[in-house]
């Protein structure tokens, strides 16, 4: 009861009267500026600073009054950032540990800020014990420097003392940890650069891995051991190594399990999407359906990570050749409350599936109230983030065109060539660069099925001995392409006997 007095006595004297928050249990029009504002944006109604300003005020000029409106909005929004909740399954519980030994660093500092230093110490012991079981070391050591100044403080040498010992110790291992980071870091940026770059040597990753590893073993870090995991998974996903992969993954969930590995921290849902991963790639299809399918019953259907694991569900179907089921998957995601608030680029990659689903199996209620014409008509603008979904809308407009007027077929195909030689000449695997050869192959050949036949036997070998290694980096390959090659094919029969 004691502390609990004293923590009244502290927010009575010290924290501010008119808390500087949005009443987010009453989102309705009244005559609070800063929530009409708040719900005008919320909602769509205001999109830009005029509009704002015009719904708020009346007036069609942004002044000053406006400005002022709008940066009290904004600093609130900041203020409700201190209250988020990492507790929920959207955050794993690695980020919800983490915020919690934050907090109490923040608390221990703002309470010895108003010297209240008994109630900050012991808030400062709760930070670094917290720290310390999960081995957040930055933490552990921003504790222990604020205890050794209390201790200074306080004039209590023994203390200080122990103090000075645990951070010498923790100190010695962040250093380790940094040059494991910086080792971690720099390699993960090469395995985001383009295909060419990620496939001219092996060498560096399985240096990285090495190196790591031998890191690992000097401080017996969970932080290292992490990035040594993340590491040698992504070498294995770049050579192709699939099996590999779920040996890995089966061993490290074994060593976590028996309690070898930090239990507050290890990362199962990078395991488990690596996993959802490697099963596609060995086309490993009935054990695939019913991992994914149990991670999708156990995961919050809120969270990214619900999406994530349905889209690998809607690629395995795919790739399975269940293109119905992979339907009745894309309407689950569809009808789920949170879908709409994907980003855009999520977004967009959901709709690149429904228009290939519905591409191939023709079902209309996949494309409802969507503008399926529309998305599979307009050329999409360049950007580098969303390049590989550019492609694979390209390659779509370009099957529909197969088997319509020549000269469109021409224009789309002319418009595949340009963004891929303007924009990705060395982004792309030589799977994609190879069908969008093959693609070519139909015009030039004015669509006569055994010409094309004919002439496209050596790509078609090419395209099928092609290494899908490290590709899913970069390129988005919706369908396998000698799926759609097939199609192509048959289309061209149906067509070529109909005229």
């Amino acid at each position: 009861m004691d502390e609990i007095k004293d923590l009244i006595k502290v927010v009575t004297d010290h924290t501010k009267k008119n808390l500087p928050l949005l009443d987010l249990k009453n989102q309705h029009l009244n005559g609070n500026k800063e929530m009409n504002l708040f719900l005008g944006i919320k909602n769509g109604d205001f999109n830009d600073d005029s509009s704002a300003s015009k719904g708020i005020y009346g007036s069609e000029g942004v002044d000053f009054k406006f400005r002022m409106l709008k940066s009290r909005l904004n600093r609130k929004l900041l203020n409700h950032l201190f209250f988020m909740d990492f507790s929920s399954k959207s955050f794993s519980k690695s980020a919800n540990r983490r915020q919690e030994a934050l907090d109490y660093l923040h608390f221990s500092r703002m309470l010895l800020n108003v010297e209240e230093t008994n109630l900050g110490t012991k808030m400062l012991y709760k930070t670094i014990d917290l720290a310390k079981e999960c081995e957040y070391t930055c933490i552990t050591i921003d504790g222990l420097r604020t205890l050794r100044e209390v201790y200074a403080q306080t004039y209590r040498p023994k203390l200080f003392q122990n103090v000075k010992s645990q951070l010498e110790e923790y100190e010695a291992l962040q250093r380790i940890e940094e040059k494991a980071d910086a080792i971690f870091q720099e390699n993960r940026l090469s395995i985001s650069s383009t295909v060419n770059n990620r496939k001219k040597s092996f060498e560096p990753y399985e240096e990285a891995v090495k190196k790591l590893e031998d890191l690992y073993l000097q401080t017996n870090s969970y932080n290292i051991f992490e990035q040594k995991f993340k590491m040698n998974i992504w070498h294995y996903e770049l050579v192709g190594d699939f099996e590999k992969v779920l040996q890995l993954i089966d061993k490290v969930e074994k060593m976590h399990v028996n309690g070898k590995i930090n239990q507050s921290r290890f990362d199962d849902l990078f395991a488990h999407l690596s996993k959802g991963n490697a099963l596609i790639k060995l086309k490993r299809f009935k054990e695939g359906i019913i991992f994914l399918e149990k991670m999708l019953g156990e995961l919050d259907q809120t969270s990214k990570a619900w999406f994530v694991f349905a889209e690998k569900l809607v690629m395995l179907h795919i790739q399975n050749k269940q293109y119905e089921m992979a339907s009745e998957i894309f309407f689950r995601v569809a009808s789920n409350k949170s879908f709409k608030y994907l980003s855009d680029k999520d977004l967009l990659k959901w709709n690149i599936f429904r228009s290939y689903l519905y591409f191939l199996t023709k079902e209309k209620k996949i494309v409802k109230k969507f503008d399926y014409k529309g998305f599979t008509e307009t050329a999409p603008e360049f950007s580098k983030e969303n390049a590989g979904q550019n492609v694979a809308i390209l390659i779509l407009q370009i099957l529909k065109k197969n088997t319509g007027d020549l000269s469109k077929l021409h224009d789309k195909l002319d418009a595949l060539n340009d963004y891929v030689s303007k924009y990705l000449n060395n982004s792309f695997s030589k799977r994609t660069k190879t069908f969008c050869k093959l693609l070519h192959k139909v015009a030039v050949h004015n669509r006569d099925i055994n010409t094309i036949i004919s002439k496209s036997k050596y790509l078609q070998e090419k395209l099928l001995e092609s290494d899908v290694a490290g590709e899913s980096f970069v390129d988005f390959e919706v369908v396998p392409y000698e799926f759609l090659w097939q199609d192509v094919l048959n289309r061209l029969k149906s067509f070529n006997a109909n005229n």
